[in-house]
């Protein structure tokens, strides 16, 4: 007897469901600042330059890895500033973060790599003398800065007699710098060296200069509101960090920094 139609149809082999496509991987706060790190042609070097963390504490961050970073604090300290240096909006980041941030640690701890440690119990009983010590000193010193130096303190003495009653104490000689000006209109004087670079701070910014030998002559992290004078041996070649808070003048030419910034970060090179 022959097979029927319905039965050759039904021995036919079924094939077999094609796997299905694997899901890609979701996004993660270290992974999207890692990609556009990635973009912005920026180093790990170059990014901790710029904000100031170990590269250790970046590779940790970009791997998602934060039980290695001390505290939820730090974790979402650091993902800011790391967020600000790429232009990204940090809001996002941190609400992936979620249950992947270590638990929060209320320990006071020593600064990172300095070999200090946090004293015990029974050491800072011990300290209790020695700090009202201190106190008893520097209410000395004040009394005595009160007594020789201010108007209306008292006897004015000569600074040999006051050298010889204070015995071994020295009071320390304090210098305020005042910016020159002209008296017309009170404007500072033009650089006398035209090989002088003068940098104004408006924010925390990092500085390397290097001179004519490829010398770093210059080389620092910069507080906000703070003036330096570099001079050396031209062409110079700059790095400065947080560049849109900084503004530089050669000899007597203000150099506009916008045309050599990246990601807030000016290389440029000064003949």
């Amino acid at each position: 007897m022959s097979e029927t139609p319905d039965a050759q149809q039904t021995d036919e082999a079924v094939p077999e469901a094609l796997p299905s496509a694997q899901p890609p991987s979701p996004a993660s706060p270290g992974r999207l600042l890692r990609e556009a790190r990635l973009a912005s042609g920026l180093s790990i070097a170059e990014v901790t330059q710029s904000i100031k963390f170990a590269e250790r504490q970046i590779e940790a961050v970009e791997s998602d890895d934060f039980d290695k970073l001390p505290g939820s604090t730090f974790v979402r300290g650091i993902i800011r500033s790391y967020s600000k240096l790429l232009r990204l909006d940090p809001e996002p980041l941190l609400l992936m973060l979620g249950e992947q941030l270590p638990p929060a640690d209320n320990a006071v701890h020593a600064p990172e790599d300095t070999g200090a440690k946090l004293p015990v119990s029974g050491e800072r009983r011990n300290l209790i003398p020695l700090l009202a010590l201190v106190l008893t000193l520097a209410a000395i010193g004040i009394a005595l800065m009160s007594y020789f130096n201010w108007p209306g303190g008292g006897e004015k003495t000569s600074p040999a007699q006051a050298k010889t009653s204070v015995g071994q104490v020295q009071l320390p000689a304090v210098r305020i710098e005042q910016p020159a000006a002209d008296q017309a209109g009170g404007a500072a004087p033009p650089a006398a060296d035209s090989h002088q670079l003068i940098f104004v701070f408006a924010d925390k910014s990092w500085t390397e200069v290097k001179d004519a030998t490829q010398k770093i002559i210059f080389g620092q992290n910069n507080p906000a509101g703070t003036r330096q004078v570099v001079s050396g041996k031209p062409p110079y070649e700059l790095v400065i960090g947080n560049a849109s808070s900084v503004q530089l003048q050669y000899g007597d030419r203000q150099i506009d920094l916008r045309p050599y910034t990246r990601v807030d970060v000016a290389r440029l090179t000064l003949e």
